[in-house]
């Protein structure tokens, strides 16, 4: 069968005119040689897309692919790397439960070989259009770079063996491509799924990667044990960290850009018995709404905890445990009381949130800078608020009580289970009654619960004996909700969280009460007498209105 030219199959099929033909040429010499024939007539709307491709078949004896979307039916687990079907534009796909190919441009023969020795000499190859190919492109971008093994199996450096704390060869691991794409992936499906840390955990047999979703972790992706050198070794390099050091636990930061938005990370590593383990802090900044009105309190706790913070001098505790939301809420009082006329300085650790026009302190306690060293030195700087990471000891509760008497306002955090309970835990670190007394401006104790995903919201009937530790459920049934699981949750049932507030302010009855007895069951009950709505009342108000469910609740507030 003697070859035809594109043009004289288009011509003789009525697709295209001499004349158009004649033009195209004209284009392509002008454009030396580039594009090709073909897509300029197409581009040019003389022929159409799938007008072409049966004018290719019919040229080089290839047929077209019986599938409207080609994308759908790609077969991505074996698959070329994905640099090398990128640049050649060639990828495989199942038919009929059989292998083939698929392509938009039947010139590249070398191409099409190097398929066939991949899978089989006979491999058929089928035509698609431009556009369909580029979305099967598409999907296998999206697969390659959301597929962590396939980016192992790319790195020939990933082989079982003892390297020993070779740090050069551990560099080198690290900046293997493959390495780096994968970290990046990890910390980028991270950000994709919300997530505020990332925890990557060598076992007897495997890697594990967990990601914490709304204060809960779900496991992302277990890789094979050998990799372990590898992703740590460019995680610690990030961080610039030293990458052969093992023994002994190391602290770092990571700055970069993902989804063109800044993103500053935290990073721990720790020994364990099996190997380091890494725990990176998500601190992005650009999802943390600093007002009060973001923080989700109730009126009344919103309205009293400002008069709080607006005082001119006072002590404020800010109570809960680890994860709870205690910093941007303190961070969210400082942007609160931020100007030019007040000088704000705080002492944390880690300084996990940067604000413009306050003096942030890192504590370090290799070098002497303790909370209480920190403290001692910002009462000198002649400050109007002073903001302290955490109450951890005696000194630093003292140093920080006598600073908010001496004409500060102080706010801090204690771990404690309520808004009462501070009030003992600082007995208990010996501080005397009285200056507890004198000091205090009020306690917040909170909890973050996790939001019922509005997409799979559904509503069920609950009977008020499946709700007896909730005294404020007294009608017979009640119809609640929870989330059933969606693409949006990923599956979860949740999205995003809301905070539970008990806030505790001070009046002249309690100070005489705490001056008398700070034990917190008295100061609980005040507290209830003069209208403080304890965590789990506020939980149930999150129930009631649909926002989260009775299991989450009870979650996050079973010891108060």
């Amino acid at each position: 069968m003697a070859y035809r030219q594109l043009g004289d199959i288009l011509v003789a099929n009525g697709h295209a005119s001499r004349d158009a033909i004649q033009t195209a040429h004209h284009k392509q010499n002008e454009g030396g040689g580039v594009p090709r024939i073909g897509k300029i007539l197409v581009d040019d709307g003389i022929v159409q897309p799938l007008e072409l491709v049966q004018a290719l078949s019919e040229q080089y004896g290839l047929p077209v692919c019986p599938h409207a979307k080609p994308s759908e039916f790609l077969f991505l687990q074996e698959n070329l790397p994905f640099s090398f079907m990128v640049e050649h534009r060639v990828l495989f796909q199942t038919l009929e439960e059989s292998l083939c190919a698929i392509t938009d441009d039947p010139t590249d023969w070398s191409t099409l070989e190097a398929a066939r020795l991949h899978h089989g000499a006979q491999l058929p190859v089928y035509l698609v259009t431009e556009e369909q190919m580029d979305e099967a492109l598409d999907k296998a971008r999206e697969f390659a770079t959301n597929n962590l093994s396939s980016m192992m199996a790319e790195a020939e450096v990933f082989q079982s063996g003892d390297w020993g704390d070779e740090e050069e060869h551990l560099r080198d691991l690290a900046l293997e491509a493959p390495v780096v794409r994968m970290v990046n992936l990890i910390i980028t499906q991270a950000v994709d799924k919300r997530a505020s840390d990332i925890h990557v955990e060598i076992g007897d047999y495997k890697l594990r990667v967990r990601y914490r979703v709304d204060g809960v972790l779900h496991e992302a992706e277990s890789i094979d044990k050998k990799h372990h050198a590898a992703v740590t070794s460019r995680m610690k390099l990030l961080a610039k960290l030293d990458i052969a050091e093992r023994r002994i636990p190391q602290d770092g930061r990571i700055k970069m850009q993902i989804h063109g938005h800044d993103l500053d990370m935290r990073v721990a590593t720790t020994p364990t018995i099996y190997g380091e383990n890494i725990v990176i802090r998500l601190l992005n900044s650009q999802q943390v709404e600093l007002n009060f009105s973001s923080l989700g309190m109730p009126d009344r706790e919103r309205e009293l905890f400002t008069r709080m913070v607006d005082q001119p001098q006072g002590f404020i505790l800010v109570t809960g445990p680890t994860g709870s939301g205690k910093t941007t809420t303190l961070h969210t009082a400082l942007t609160h009381l931020n100007s030019d006329k007040v000088k704000i300085i705080t002492i944390e650790d880690p300084v996990e949130i940067r604000l413009n026009g306050i003096n942030q302190i890192q504590m370090n306690p290799k070098i002497g800078m303790t909370f209480a060293n920190g403290l001692r030195s910002i009462v000198r700087q002649d400050p109007d608020i002073i903001m302290v990471g955490e109450i951890r000891d005696a000194e630093t509760a003292d140093i920080a009580i006598q600073a908010s008497l001496t004409g500060h306002m102080v706010l801090s955090t204690l771990h404690t289970n309520d808004a009462a309970g501070s009030i003992a835990r600082l007995a208990d670190m010996g501080v005397e009654s009285y200056l507890i007394a004198s000091a205090l401006t009020g306690a917040l104790a909170q909890r973050l619960c996790r939001r019922i995903c509005t997409h799979c919201a559904q509503p069920y009937t609950v009977t008020r004996g499946h709700l007896s530790d909730f005294p404020e459920a007294v009608e017979p049934e009640y119809t609640l909700y929870r989330g059933h699981g969606c693409e949006h949750c990923d599956g979860t049932g949740f999205y995003g969280r809301m905070g539970l507030y008990e806030l505790m302010a001070a009046n002249d009855e309690m100070r005489e009460l705490v001056q008398k007895s700070p034990e917190a069951g008295p100061i609980r009950a005040l507290a209830r007498r003069n209208g403080t709505h304890l965590l789990r009342e506020c939980g149930w108000q999150a129930i009631a209105s649909g926002a989260s469910t009775v299991e989450e609740i009870r979650r996050v507030t079973q010891w108060t």
